[in-house]
Protein backbone atom coordinates (compact mmCIF):
# COMPACT_ATOMS: atom_id res chain seq x y z
CA UNK A 1 0.00 0.00 0.00
CA UNK A 2 1.33 3.57 -0.85
CA UNK A 3 1.23 6.06 1.59
CA UNK A 4 0.88 9.96 0.64
CA UNK A 5 2.52 12.71 3.68
CA UNK A 6 2.80 16.22 3.59
CA UNK A 7 6.09 17.79 3.31
CA UNK A 8 5.38 19.14 6.56
CA UNK A 9 4.77 16.31 8.12
CA UNK A 10 7.42 14.33 7.34
CA UNK A 11 9.72 17.56 8.51
CA UNK A 12 8.50 17.90 11.96
CA UNK A 13 8.76 14.10 12.04
CA UNK A 14 12.24 14.19 10.92
CA UNK A 15 12.62 16.96 13.62
CA UNK A 16 11.48 15.28 16.72
CA UNK A 17 13.86 11.72 15.58
CA UNK A 18 16.81 14.15 15.48
CA UNK A 19 16.05 16.11 18.83
CA UNK A 20 14.89 12.68 20.70
CA UNK A 21 18.71 10.95 19.67
CA UNK A 22 20.51 14.30 21.01
CA UNK A 23 18.44 13.54 23.84
CA UNK A 24 19.09 10.33 24.39
CA UNK A 25 22.97 11.22 23.19
CA UNK A 26 23.62 13.58 26.30
CA UNK A 27 21.39 11.07 28.59
CA UNK A 28 23.88 7.97 27.45
CA UNK A 29 26.91 10.36 27.30
CA UNK A 30 26.21 11.68 31.09
CA UNK A 31 25.77 8.21 32.05
CA UNK A 32 29.11 6.81 30.35
CA UNK A 33 30.97 9.79 31.42
CA UNK A 34 30.02 8.90 35.06
CA UNK A 35 30.97 5.15 34.74
CA UNK A 36 34.67 6.24 34.78
CA UNK A 37 35.53 3.89 31.92
CA UNK A 38 36.80 4.55 28.87
CA UNK A 39 36.54 2.23 25.66
CA UNK A 40 38.98 2.60 23.19
CA UNK A 41 37.69 0.39 20.34
CA UNK A 42 35.01 1.94 17.88
CA UNK A 43 33.31 -1.25 16.29
CA UNK A 44 29.71 -1.04 14.97
CA UNK A 45 27.31 -3.93 14.82
CA UNK A 46 25.29 -2.63 12.30
CA UNK A 47 24.99 -0.95 8.87
CA UNK A 48 24.87 2.96 10.13
CA UNK A 49 26.91 4.42 12.85
CA UNK A 50 26.34 7.32 14.49
CA UNK A 51 29.13 8.94 16.83
CA UNK A 52 28.33 12.16 19.03
CA UNK A 53 31.19 14.57 19.54
CA UNK A 54 30.53 16.62 22.75
CA UNK A 55 33.14 19.30 22.06
CA UNK A 56 34.21 22.92 23.79
CA UNK A 57 33.24 25.70 21.33
CA UNK A 58 36.57 27.41 22.35
CA UNK A 59 38.23 23.72 20.88
CA UNK A 60 35.93 23.44 17.43
CA UNK A 61 38.55 24.34 15.26
CA UNK A 62 40.89 22.15 16.56
CA UNK A 63 38.61 19.38 16.51
CA UNK A 64 37.87 19.80 12.73
CA UNK A 65 41.88 20.07 11.75
CA UNK A 66 42.09 16.73 13.82
CA UNK A 67 38.98 15.56 11.80
CA UNK A 68 40.92 16.98 8.54
CA UNK A 69 44.07 14.75 9.35
CA UNK A 70 41.64 11.37 10.08
CA UNK A 71 40.56 12.10 6.88
CA UNK A 72 43.75 12.49 4.80
CA UNK A 73 44.82 9.27 6.43
CA UNK A 74 42.11 7.10 5.37
CA UNK A 75 42.18 8.82 2.14
CA UNK A 76 45.76 7.43 1.35
CA UNK A 77 45.71 4.24 3.44
CA UNK A 78 47.06 1.32 1.92
CA UNK A 79 44.81 -1.06 3.18
CA UNK A 80 41.71 -1.22 1.54
CA UNK A 81 39.43 -1.33 4.98
CA UNK A 82 40.67 2.24 5.85
CA UNK A 83 39.87 3.49 2.34
CA UNK A 84 36.18 2.36 2.71
CA UNK A 85 36.19 3.68 6.18
CA UNK A 86 36.84 7.55 4.40
CA UNK A 87 34.80 7.11 1.69
CA UNK A 88 31.55 6.63 4.03
CA UNK A 89 32.47 8.40 6.93
CA UNK A 90 30.86 11.96 7.22
CA UNK A 91 30.99 14.89 9.69
CA UNK A 92 28.33 17.04 10.34
CA UNK A 93 28.42 20.08 13.21
CA UNK A 94 25.22 21.49 14.57
CA UNK A 95 25.07 24.86 14.11
CA UNK A 96 23.50 26.44 17.54
CA UNK A 97 26.21 25.56 20.44
CA UNK A 98 24.12 23.38 23.24
CA UNK A 99 24.27 23.46 26.95
CA UNK A 100 27.28 24.80 28.29
CA UNK A 101 29.37 26.27 25.36
CA UNK A 102 29.58 22.91 24.00
CA UNK A 103 29.28 22.00 20.09
CA UNK A 104 27.98 19.15 18.80
CA UNK A 105 29.50 17.15 15.78
CA UNK A 106 27.73 14.29 14.31
CA UNK A 107 29.91 11.58 12.16
CA UNK A 108 27.21 9.59 10.27
CA UNK A 109 29.31 5.87 9.05
CA UNK A 110 27.28 4.40 6.13
CA UNK A 111 27.84 1.92 5.46
CA UNK A 112 29.75 0.96 8.42
CA UNK A 113 33.06 -1.22 7.55
CA UNK A 114 32.47 -4.40 9.15
CA UNK A 115 34.47 -4.95 11.80
CA UNK A 116 36.81 -1.81 11.41
CA UNK A 117 37.54 0.41 14.25
CA UNK A 118 36.69 3.73 14.20
CA UNK A 119 39.02 5.01 17.19
CA UNK A 120 40.66 8.01 15.85
CA UNK A 121 43.64 7.93 17.54
CA UNK A 122 44.62 4.05 16.10
CA UNK A 123 43.90 5.95 12.49
CA UNK A 124 46.24 8.92 13.25
CA UNK A 125 48.78 6.76 14.83
CA UNK A 126 48.88 4.32 11.57
CA UNK A 127 49.56 7.26 9.20
CA UNK A 128 51.57 9.57 11.61
CA UNK A 129 53.46 7.65 13.97
CA UNK A 130 55.73 10.46 14.96
CA UNK A 131 52.89 13.55 15.52
CA UNK A 132 50.32 11.48 16.59
CA UNK A 133 51.19 13.04 20.05
CA UNK A 134 50.33 16.28 19.28
CA UNK A 135 47.26 15.02 17.45
CA UNK A 136 45.50 13.21 20.41
CA UNK A 137 46.28 15.64 22.52
CA UNK A 138 44.78 18.35 19.97
CA UNK A 139 41.98 15.70 19.68
CA UNK A 140 41.12 14.33 23.52
CA UNK A 141 41.55 18.24 24.57
CA UNK A 142 38.84 19.63 22.50
CA UNK A 143 36.23 16.89 24.07
CA UNK A 144 33.38 18.83 26.27
CA UNK A 145 31.81 15.57 27.54
CA UNK A 146 33.24 12.56 25.56
CA UNK A 147 31.49 10.85 22.53
CA UNK A 148 28.20 8.39 22.47
CA UNK A 149 28.26 5.47 19.69
CA UNK A 150 25.20 4.36 18.40
CA UNK A 151 24.56 1.58 16.19
CA UNK A 152 21.52 1.52 13.50
CA UNK A 153 19.90 -0.69 11.39
CA UNK A 154 17.50 -0.04 8.59
CA UNK A 155 13.81 -0.84 9.61
CA UNK A 156 11.82 -2.22 6.33
CA UNK A 157 8.02 0.09 6.61
CA UNK A 158 5.69 -1.33 3.82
Amino acid sequence: MRRTYRSGYLTSTWLAVISIALWIGLLVGSVRGASGRQDTARVFSSHTGLVFNYVKAAQAEAFETAMVRVSEALAVSEVLERRLQGASWKLYRVDEPIDGDVVLYVSILSPVVPGADYWVPGILNEAFPTQVQGFYDTYVGAFAAGQVLVSLDPVDVP
